[in-house]
């Protein structure tokens, strides 16, 4: 099983959405109390939104009030109709067709003139190995290795940091990869743990925020720390 693919698996999955559209206020959106817009280290384009006191995130925006959509445009007075009535003028467009443009005098300056940088291309996809420990207060708190889950977060998150160690002592990323592997299929709550807790290649809005957020900021080869979803938490290992 994949993380996120369907409810009721283990792994993160991309969080539902507030109902509702956007609503506008002076020309800003009114969130629900206590969340913040908070933008993407990995990818600076994407925006989610988490709620301070509960920690949970969400891509779409928890608005207060739904989007008030304007009215489509009038025929008559869209910009290709012109404003309908007797005795209207031609428009600009008929006026000067057929007239040369005119050339500007002002010289391009210095920055114009600078040749811009290639930007680096946006990762779209990683492929990651997971070792999920769940606790009483997951979003479904049983596994294939317990069917009622009592652990308290900060026992979950003791049992995980005392994985990691095992895991930052190994020499090689050959042996990196084979110890979580190893310790993924025994100690993992998710479904991957038969898999040596592999999610293959996922991209982009797949996965709950805050793991996707950890997942695409690590390099190759790089472990991850105690990463915390609704679905529990999480050690994560990039591989492409």
């Amino acid at each position: 099983s994949r993380p996120g693919s369907q409810a009721g698996h283990t792994g993160p999955a991309a969080p539902a959405g507030e109902p509702g559209a956007m609503a506008l206020t002076a020309g800003q959106e009114e969130l629900q109390d206590g969340w913040e817009k908070k933008t993407s280290r990995s990818d600076p384009s994407q925006v989610y939104f988490l709620h301070q006191q509960s920690g949970k995130t969400q891509w779409e925006p928890p608005l207060k009030r739904p989007r008030v959509r304007a009215p489509a445009l009038a025929p008559h007075l869209s910009r290709s109709g012109g404003v309908a009535g007797a005795g209207a003028t031609a428009s600009s467009g008929d006026l000067f067709a057929g007239l040369p443009e005119a050339a500007s005098d002002i010289a391009p300056t210095k920055e114009a003139q600078k040749i811009p940088e290639p930007q680096p291309k946006p990762q779209t996809h990683v492929r990651a190995l997971h070792l999920l420990k769940k606790h009483a207060g997951s979003r479904r708190p049983s596994s294939w290795r317990e069917k009622v889950i009592t652990k308290s977060l900060e026992e979950a998150t003791h049992l995980l940091k005392e994985i990691r160690k095992r895991l930052v002592a190994c020499e090689t990323k050959d042996k990196l990869r084979a110890e979580f592997e190893r310790l993924a299929r025994k100690e993992s709550d998710c479904g991957s743990a038969q898999e040596g807790g592999s999610l293959g290649k996922f991209g982009r809005g797949t996965m709950q925020p805050a793991f996707e957020e950890a997942a695409f900021g690590l390099k190759v080869d790089e472990l991850s720390g105690i990463v915390s979803t609704d679905s529990g938490v999480h050690l994560i290992l990039r591989l492409e």
